[in-house]
């Protein structure tokens, strides 16, 4: 009985320690993102304070910084996690690439909704203009046609 409470327990620590490692993994992996995209908008809108060249030598760095931080994550999730874990970076490159693909599919999916809507609204516009010429020309049929009706009955009142 007391060997299945420590093993209990062993598991239960294990499944915590796990648990706590992959927090800190996904804040490396949510802080890189946001370096990321700070790095991207720096690029496209450079400070006003530093030169062009200041700002690329310091892109450079921060894109190193980034490449071997990665690296490090990468060769402890390889060499350094516990051997019951199994094969954790590979496991987490494949879910990486799932993900990314469902998210590529979703923004895909997105993208033809908005051309969908785009096409929806143009061809209602379409509609309303091709009925707005109609209306104008009946109108204009029915003008011409109630001032030629009053011509005739003037000229015909007229002698």
């Amino acid at each position: 009985m007391a060997l299945y409470k420590d093993a209990k327990a062993a598991g239960t620590d294990l499944y915590k320690i796990t648990k706590e490692i992959s927090g800190f993994i996904g804040q490396f992996f949510d802080s890189h993102e946001e370096i990321k995209k700070e790095v991207k908008k720096q690029e496209l809108d450079p400070p006003k304070t530093k030169s062009m060249k200041a700002q690329a030598l310091e892109n450079v760095f921060h894109q190193i910084e980034l490449e071997r931080q990665s690296v490090e994550l990468r060769e402890f999730l390889i060499y350094h996690t516990d051997p019951a874990l199994g094969a954790v970076w590979s496991r987490f490159e494949e879910e990486y690439k799932k993900l990314n693909e469902e998210n590529e599919k979703q923004i895909e999916l997105e993208r033809q909704l908005e051309i969908q809507r785009k096409w929806q609204r143009r061809k209602r516009l379409n509609n309303l203009q091709d009925k707005a010429l109609i209306i104008g020309a009946v109108l204009t049929i029915t003008i011409y046609l109630h001032l030629l009706l009053w011509s005739i009955k003037q000229m015909t009142t007229g002698k």
